[in-house]
């Protein structure tokens, strides 16, 4: 029952996209950027900042 708990939440942090910051850290690992990684708190900054200056993604 936990391994199925566990894959319900993966999938629902997915679907929020409140898992972005862990895929940003995954895909800089990954690609061997050179510098550091965003902190958590710049990267939501930045990915908020992004949003509100591209808004057709979004409903309202």
């Amino acid at each position: 029952m936990p391994a199925v708990l566990r894959e319900i939440r993966r999938v629902a942090r997915g679907i929020l996209g409140s898992d972005a910051y862990d895929v940003y850290l995954h895909h800089h690992a990954v690609t061997g950027c050179r510098h550091e990684p965003l902190s958590e708190r710049e990267f939501w900054r930045r990915r908020y900042d992004e949003q509100g200056r591209r808004p057709e993604g979004r409903c309202c």
